[in-house]
Order: C-alpha cells, then structure tokens, then sequence
C-alpha cells in the first residue's frame, strides 16, 4: 500500500514538473509579434514557380498540375518563343524538353518530379538546374497507363557539365 502510495505521488509530481516546465517553454518561445512568425510559416510554403511553356502542348500543363498538387505556387507563362527562354537561362540544347521553369533561383527544364525539385531545393548544389531531356512514358506530366519508362533527371552547370541527379525506374 506504501508504495502504491509512494508512485502515485511520484507520478504526480513528475507530471506537475513536466506541467510547469511545457508551460515555461511555450511562455518563453511564445512569439512577441506577428512578424516572427512569418519566418516560420514561409519555411512551410514551397516557393513560387515560374513556367514557361507552349500553349499546344497538353503534357506542360499536366506537369504544372503535378507541381501546384505537391504545392508549388505557379506562375504559368504560355509563349510561341521557347528557345529564347532556353537560351536565356542557359539549358543546353541536349537537355532540352517542352516546358522551363525557374525556382529558387534554378532552372528546371521538362517534367522533372516535384520531389526532385524539393530535394534541389533542400539541398541546394552548385547547378544551374534539373533537366528531364525529352518527354519520357510515365514522368509527371506524361502519364500513359502502367507504362513507364526509365528516366534520368540530370544536373547541369553553367559550363556545360552533367551529372545524374535521381533515377527514376
């Protein structure tokens, strides 16, 4: 009987202690002003991105589909002239696909997965950006049933290097 006794009371105390102590650290982490907490709510929306893409093609608007569901906030730019936007944020022609996009100060070129973007975001590698060439089977924006086909996103740099970013089987 004592020692039920006994661990009730320590249950108690500890958990008056743990109490007090949660209400201490919410007092002392409690933001004084809206404006720290906007930091905070901004790390949680991903960032706005910029496409350019041709209005006669279906798949870019698919893709942009894929990004605003991940939630990317999009910018959607339909133009005639997308070798210009190509050649003015330096995509290689061997890299090239459809649709460009611009985010967090990169480039993203064809139907790179959102997850891929996240991760270049987080991460944050000395590139110009990510490049799915072509428009493969089964990359976001291209889906065709079960079929799929392997890809590649690529990782590209101002001098022209490339390296593989993630595959995708």
């Amino acid at each position: 009987m004592k020692r039920r006794w006994f661990t009730s009371r320590l249950l108690g105390i500890s958990l008056g202690a743990a109490s007090l102590m949660a209400t201490a650290c919410a007092s002392a982490a409690a933001p004084t002003t809206q404006k720290s907490l906007a930091p905070e709510k901004q790390s949680l929306v991903q960032p706005k991105l910029i496409v350019f893409r041709s209005p006669t093609c279906s798949c870019c608007g698919q893709w942009v589909e894929h990004m605003e569901a991940a939630g990317f906030r999009v910018e959607d730019h339909v133009t005639d002239d997308m070798t210009a936007i190509k050649q003015q944020y330096g995509v290689p022609d061997t890299l090239s696909s459809c649709h460009t996009a611009l985010v967090g100060g990169y480039v993203i070129e064809g139907h790179v997965p959102a997850s891929d973007v996240q991760r270049l975001l987080r991460e944050q590698p000395d590139v110009v950006g990510l490049a799915v060439p072509g428009m493969p089977i089964g990359s976001p924006g291209m889906e065709m049933g079960d079929e799929v086909e392997p890809y590649t996103v690529i990782a590209f740099t101002q001098t022209g290097e490339t390296l593989t970013f993630a595959e995708h089987l």
